[in-house]
């Protein structure tokens, strides 16, 4: 059986203060009085529930303009918390956040040939499950899981459907949404992991208070989240992978999707080690093995070693192709990139960076912004899934 979310008791005006002090800061009764347009006798009577079920709790005292003191009211950081949950092709992040989507515990694994959807999962519940019985001791209670996964998804039913480049097997028509509500009692919440990291750092990182936003996680696919006024702009079939197969090249590489030139086809981690062995195997024939990883390629592009250094450039500038169709299509004032081919190689940003600037005609005077990595580099995903949780809860349509 599944727990009513607690914010179902509210009405939805009390819901919008909440969104109101969540989104923005701690404020007083008359800050969030002119925020609103609410008068404060009808303000004082939204926030008593608020306050009765400490969601909201007096956090400390604003600047006198004479007189009294004001109270500041703020979003409670302790008693209420949620679990937001990454899978992704290479590793599994968990992290517990509170209301505030600040991590307090975190648990990361490595995805192998063994990671299959049942060890997968069994390791999640447990980890959630030791998390759930300390918490009970201080009073502390999950309200709700958010599921940041690789696509493609049925977003309605909460399903991973067939996503390419797992090393387990297994992973096709997994019900996530129905397997963790009927374990652990809690609402559910599952969406693209781009989507929800997108939601991370437009709604609480670096990307606050930015109209439009995109993110672009680097890995052994390209993931795309974005968002346009504050909603989802969401592909076919809720697809994470639009960006990655945009053509730009259309006499070029063949790729998995059927089409010639993808930009995936040339800066995913997977193209760009199979380049590499490629480039290598015709320069000093039998000398790679099939164990060179995308990790020692990166730090040898960062030494100038060639080929290494070759296959980065060669697959940044396939990149920044790309990103300046995005920006040209999409008018964003931030693109972010993440991911562990982001992480790895200070080379492929720069270089990506760099022509997507000159492709898309755009100076660098702060119209479009790039970031490496936002404020929450590898947890964006799982603090993003966390987020979902919480404006379902709020009724925040995205």
């Amino acid at each position: 059986m599944i727990d009513n979310d607690i914010f179902s008791r509210l009405s939805p005006e009390s819901k919008m203060i909440f969104s109101l002090i969540l989104h923005n800061r701690a404020s007083t009764k008359g800050t969030l009085s002119e925020l609103s347009g609410i008068k404060l006798t009808s303000l004082n009577r939204m926030m008593q529930p608020l306050e009765e079920m400490e969601l909201l709790v007096e956090s400390e005292t604003g600047e006198s303009t004479g007189g009294r003191k004001p109270i500041l009211y703020d979003v409670n950081p302790l008693g209420y918390y949620i679990v937001g949950i990454d899978i992704s092709r290479t590793y599994t992040q968990i992290v517990l956040t509170n209301l505030k989507m600040k991590p307090i515990k975190k648990y990361r694994f490595d995805m192998d040939s063994k990671s299959t959807p049942k060890i997968v999962l069994s390791k999640i519940l447990s980890w959630i499950k030791e998390v759930k019985d300390k918490l009970k001791e201080e009073n502390g209670t999950i309200i709700g899981v958010g599921i940041g996964t690789v696509g493609p998804i049925d977003k309605k039913r909460g399903m991973v459907l067939n996503p390419e480049n797992f090393v387990a097997p297994g992973w096709e028509n997994i019900p996530l949404k129905s397997i963790f509500e009927k374990r652990l009692g809690v609402q559910v919440v599952v969406d693209n992991g781009a989507n929800a990291a997108v939601l991370a750092e437009a709604k609480f990182g670096i990307a606050k208070e930015i109209k439009n936003v995109i993110y672009i996680n680097c890995g052994i696919g390209l993931r795309m989240g974005v968002i346009a006024s504050g909603r989802f702009v969401r592909n076919i079939n809720d697809a994470e992978d639009a960006f990655a197969h945009m053509v730009v090249n259309v006499n070029g590489m063949k790729c998995s999707c059927g089409n010639k030139g993808c930009i995936e086809t040339y800066s995913s981690i997977y193209s760009i080690v199979e380049r590499f062995k490629e480039l290598n195997e015709k320069s000093d024939p039998g000398a790679i093995t099939n164990e060179v990883s995308y990790v020692e390629i990166c730090k040898a592009a960062e030494m100038m070693k060639t080929p290494a250094q070759d296959v980065i450039t060669y697959a940044a500038e396939y990149m920044g192709e790309g990103l300046a169709n995005l920006i040209k299509l999409l008018n964003p004032g931030i693109v972010i990139l993440s991911g562990p081919l982001i992480r790895n190689s200070q080379l492929f940003y720069d270089i990506c960076t760099d022509m997507a600037f000159t492709k898309s005609h755009l100076q660098k005077d702060g119209r479009v912004v790039f970031n490496r990595g936002g404020r929450f580099n590898e947890i964006a995903i799982a603090i993003g899934a966390s987020a979902l949780v919480l404006e379902k809860f709020l009724g925040n349509e995205l």
